[in-house]
């Protein structure tokens, strides 16, 4: 019972976070030029955050999209399937992927760098749950064949 709900919540908050997303998309100019009457970015720095915004919007939702369908999945009862084994992974690649789109943004405004290292530690822990994820559909698929 709690671990339905305990999805249903993380589901609406990826559907949540996707739609606030494409907001940004349209809001994002103005939300720059207020930050850079904030503090003094330079050319490079507004272009950068601009930038680095942009290139990331697909790759983020896209994972939205596939931690929609694991959820979905989840929800479904289909926990230990090799679908979500492939969700995960494209997860984990969206991750990295920010990390690299971040990277070289983060030369032209360092803040940038805090988050491309936290993605690529993300992309590393959400491998890590591939991998056990992966071993139990090995194992759920094997004591299938037994019985």
């Amino acid at each position: 019972m709690n671990t339905k709900l305990s999805a249903k919540i993380t589901r609406w908050c990826s559907r949540f976070l996707a739609v606030l997303i494409c907001l940004l998309v349209f809001a994002m100019p103005a939300l720059l030029n207020w930050y850079q009457r904030l503090r003094s970015l330079g050319p490079w720095g507004a272009a950068a955050i601009l930038a680095g915004f942009y290139c990331c919007v697909p790759v983020v939702l896209y994972a939205l999209f596939c931690i929609d369908r694991l959820i979905g999945n989840i929800l479904a009862e289909q926990v230990f399937i090799l679908n979500n084994v492939r969700f995960i992974r494209r997860i984990r690649w969206c991750c990295a992927g920010v990390s690299l789109i971040c990277l070289p943004a983060s030369f032209f405004y360092p803040p940038l760098c805090f988050l491309a290292v936290i993605m690529a530690f993300l992309a590393l822990v959400v491998s890590v749950v591939k991998n056990v994820m992966a071993a139990a559909v090995e194992i759920r698929e094997e004591n299938d064949l037994t019985v």
